[in-house]
């Protein structure tokens, strides 16, 4: 699995359409999309410009769901 960002609106909206008709796309905030890496060949083979995020945004995302349980 790997995180990109679209290089422009246009290129977000061609590109998760695409993704969307070739796989599993799945959406995270900050305009940032987790798909899986075979996929970037598609957006390749179209033209469509990203880049891979390097930064640990899955991390962040785990801990809010995996915070303990309260007893209320």
């Amino acid at each position: 699995m790997v995180v990109i960002k679209f290089k422009s609106r246009e290129d977000e909206i061609n590109g998760y359409y695409l993704l969307a008709l070739k796989g599993t796309v799945r959406g995270l905030r900050d305009n940032l999309f987790e798909i899986n890496d075979f996929m970037l060949k598609y957006l390749d083979e179209e033209g469509i410009k990203y880049e891979v995020v390097k930064k640990d945004v899955l991390s962040e995302a785990e801990k809010v769901r995996n915070t303990p349980a309260i007893a209320l």
